[in-house]
Order: C-alpha cells, then structure tokens, then sequence
C-alpha cells in the first residue's frame, strides 16, 4: 500500500545521488592493521576501561564495562595486543578514551561457523540481556543502548522497521536490506516479540521496487506478518514524527506511541541474539563526489576513515569537507585519522560544487525555509530572536520542535547558519535549566 505524503509541511525534494553501481555481495573492509576503538561511541555515560597498555585481546573480549545507566559495553573488533588508551576528540564536541588494538593472533569468530541459537525459546529478558551485553544499541539517532529503550517503551501502539533514508548518496540500510534481509526482518521480529505492539509495519521507499519486491517474497509465508508501506520520495519523510503523522498508528492510539529501528539495528540485534555476536562491525556507506570509487562496505568498529577511502580508489582531489553520516544532517570529520563507531553510517566526501558554499548575506525574508520545514516551525523568525539573545522566545515560538533535518539551511539563499544556531541555542536553554 502507497501511503500519502506524510507531511502536514512541504519538506524537500532531493537529488539523491545514488546512481553508483553497488558490487553484489558487499565486500568486507580490509582489517585494519590498528584499530581505535572509543569507549564513547553510544548515547550515555561511556563504559569504564578494564584493559591496560600491553594486554592481548582476543576478537570481541570486553574492553569497556557498562556500570552506570544508559551505558553500553564496548568490544574488541579484531584480536591484538594494546598499543596505547589515550583521550580522543570527538566530532560533536568533548573527548573520550581510546583503546589502540596493534592487529595480533588469530580471530575467534571470522572465518569460522558461528553457532546458532533457537530465539524463539528464549524469553523476553534474556534476549534483553544478551542485546545488553553484546553492546547493541540504536544505530541511528543517538545511540542509546537498545536494551533500556526497550525497557521503557514496550507496548508501544505502532513499530516500524524504518527503512527510508532520504539524505543524498546513503545506501548503507537498502544495502543491509537488500543484502540481509531475512536476517534483518528475524531482528525485526525478536524486537516485536519483546515489544508486542498493537500494529508492525515496514516501511519502505516506494521508488526500490526491487527492495519491496524483495521483502514482500520474504514476508510472504510469515504468520503475522508486518504491513508493507510504501512512502514517497520527500526529506525528510524518515523522521519518527512524519511517521506518526502517516495514518500508521492504529485508531484510538494515543499519540506519539511507536518504536522504530532501522535495519542496520535489527541485523545487529538478529546477530546479537541468534548468534552471540557482539557488535564489533557495521556497513558503511562512503561516497561524495571527491571518492573515485564509491562503495558500501562491512566494515570493523576502529577501522581509521583513511583506510576506507584508500579501499575505494583514493580520493579524486582535495575534498571541501568530509562528512560523518548523510550531508545534511552529519557531523564534520577532521581528520582521515578518526575511526569508525557504530555510529558511522556513511563517510561523505564532498567537492567545492557538492557543498555549493556562497558568502553569508542578510535575511531577505523570502520565506523559503517556512515552506519546507516539516515541523511547521518560523526558522528566520526563531534565528532572529537567537540573534538578539532571545532565548525564552525562540523557545517559546518551537525551538525543541526542530529536529535538526537541515531543510531550511539548504534551501536559504543568504546561507544562514539556521541549523547550526538553532543547535547552540537549545544547549544554552538546556544549561540554564540546569
């Protein structure tokens, strides 16, 4: 079924830029010789270190224990000695320990056949538990670890196994569909064994007819089987609140009830649980106009940004700015030295004619970013009263409502930094609160 719009607001329409051909199976990321692990690489207070300088570790040991809450436990990717932990810049701000693994010995887990168990004769707290100690969290969004968000939002009225992604060049989670999907939709279903929604739904790009023929034929014999939606093409349609806004959720819902992961989570937690595997790797999309080869690629937790792009051919020339996620909503990456998390969807390097930078002028009004933010927000009236330290009425007038999708900062032909200082002012209303 082909859902209307959901958008109460216009949203965009983008050149997505995925016309590069994808090499089928997906290839894993050449080993990395070191890898950089963070400690902080999830939502929360980071796990403590419990390894020292000089220990051996072997693939997926613990590095990191989770002791507060919120926290998730981070593992070793590749089996090695410890060459050093030391503090590591973080792209949106702060620092965190790093444990720098010297590639040593032989591997635990790769190459090997992994045992398999029965899910389904497990119950809900210890699958729970084994999304906990395996280090599963939200791959999308902030990273908060699975387990807790499960905890507080079971019987939700509608879940969603959200596979829209409307940012240019992103192919990681059609890719992790396209390429594991029966795995994906048996994460999905531990999920709704543990959750026990009211509704299930997968939704879907309705532009990948191959990808929704695909999941239709495995959905096909299911008992219970989630509802396939389609949605159309518009940015950012993938946001939580456009879904609810959708007509997904069952009548008499109360608002706002649903869960929603992507696909990339529901692998992870199909490998977490099925296979006892800890989340030591993810598939990374690295594109950009300045890549000669742009690929997706399965890559190990640690692995430095350099290595990826060296895997794909180098770079055509000096890129404007490298991206860590989708080019509208990422962070900056400031050096090919950072190494992947399992937050790193996409490493986006773009030209000077991909970042179409223009000098800032002032605010013309023409009311373009009105038209085409999806939360029906006032961006230049809400940067204004930012810009004469009006805090309380920015807050006042939808300030928390922005969902930082980047719409109106694409569209202002003054280019105004709209998201940027809608970011900044939310944390100083935050810290005066506190």
């Amino acid at each position: 079924m082909i859902v209307p719009s959901a958008f109460r607001h216009n949203g965009l329409s983008l050149d997505f830029k995925r016309d590069w051909p994808l090499v089928s199976p997906i290839q894993n990321a050449f080993l990395p010789a070191e890898a950089v692990v963070l400690l902080r690489q999830h939502g929360g207070p980071a796990p403590r270190c419990i390894v020292r300088k000089g220990d051996f570790v072997r693939e997926g040991q613990l590095l990191g224990k989770a002791e507060a809450e919120g926290s998730s436990p981070v593992h070793a990717p590749i089996p090695g000695s410890i060459r050093e932990i030391r503090e590591i810049r973080l792209p949106s701000g702060g620092s965190s320990q790093a444990v720098v693994i010297v590639l040593q010995g032989t591997f635990s887990r790769l190459g090997k056949r992994e045992e398999k168990y029965v899910w389904t004769s497990m119950s809900q707290n210890d699958i729970l538990g084994s999304l906990r100690d395996r280090g599963v969290i939200e791959m999308d969004g902030d990273g908060r670890p699975l387990d807790s968000l499960l905890r507080a939002g079971r019987g939700p009225a509608l879940f969603v196994l959200n596979c829209l992604v409307r940012e240019p060049y992103l192919r990681t989670e059609s890719t992790v569909l396209a390429e594991r999907g029966a795995e994906v939709l048996e994460g999905f279903e531990i999920l709704r064994s543990v959750l026990e929604p009211e509704r299930a739904v997968v939704a879907l790009d309705s532009t990948e007819l191959d990808l929704v023929e695909g999941v239709k034929a495995l959905l096909k014999d299911k008992d219970k089987a989630p509802d396939c939606l389609l949605f159309p093409p518009r940015y950012p349609e993938e946001l939580t609140r456009r879904l609810v806004e959708s007509g997904c959720l069952p009548k008499k819902a109360r608002k706002g009830a649903l869960f929603s992961v992507s696909p990339s989570t529901a692998l992870a937690v199909y490998e977490a649980v099925v296979h006892a595997k800890p989340l030591v790797e993810r598939y990374v999309t690295i594109a950009g106009g300045a890549v000669k080869r742009p690929a997706v690629l399965k890559v190990r937790i640690g692995t430095p940004l350099g290595d990826l792009v060296e895997e794909c051919g180098g770079f055509l020339g000096v890129p404007e700015r490298l991206v860590l996620g989708g080019p509208l909503c990422g962070e900056p990456a400031y050096d090919l030295d950072m190494p992947v998390t399992k937050l790193t969807g996409a490493v986006i390097a773009l030209t000077r004619d991909e970042t179409n930078r223009g000098k800032r002028v002032p605010c013309i009004r023409c009311g373009r970013c009105v038209a085409v933010c999806p939360e029906g927000l006032n961006p230049e009236a809400l940067f204004r009263r930012i810009a004469m330290n009006r805090e309380g009425e920015a807050a006042s007038l939808g300030l928390f409502r922005c969902s930082r999708c980047g719409a109106c900062g694409y569209i202002c032909p003054s280019r105004i930094p709209l998201v940027e200082a809608f970011a900044m002012s939310k944390q100083h209303v935050e810290a005066k609160k506190r």
